[in-house]
């Protein structure tokens, strides 16, 4: 009987502990400076991008192109198939503009905003948990 109440405090015992463990999670968080440099470089990727889609716009007849099509025609570089700084890109072109937005790779560490540019060649950004920005945010 006492083997058996030993038995059964021990195991108690590894799922307290056990339970303590699974619960504690690290974040790992960037240098507030390199965040904010990285979010800069994002944001100035974007703004390039934007311009890109006017200029592309304006030799189309009024067409949008998506993030490859801009790499193709050499209106946009793209060193890092479209990472820049612990940021993905993506544009999407929709049925009279076209959405581009820049999200972290890695929240809290490559960085903490995202951002989001438009036909309207408005720039937004916001912090969204590393979710994508959209036209409702904030004005940057």
């Amino acid at each position: 009987m006492r083997r058996r109440f030993t038995q059964l405090m021990m195991l108690a015992m590894l799922a307290s502990v056990a339970a303590c463990n699974g619960s504690k999670t690290t974040v790992i968080e960037q240098a507030p400076q390199v965040t904010a440099a990285n979010e800069l470089a994002a944001l100035t990727r974007l703004q390039a991008i934007g311009r890109a889609e006017m200029a592309y716009q304006a030799e189309s007849a009024g067409q949008y192109a998506t993030l490859d099509e801009l790499i193709k025609r050499g209106m946009v570089n793209d060193p890092s198939q479209g990472k820049l700084t612990g940021y993905k890109f993506d544009v999407r072109v929709t049925a009279h503009g076209f959405a581009a937005t820049a999200t972290p790779e890695r929240y809290g560490v490559s960085g903490k905003r995202s951002f989001y540019t438009d036909e309207q060649n408005v720039m937004r950004g916001t912090d969204k948990q590393g979710s994508p920005a959209s036209a409702a945010d904030p004005q940057v």
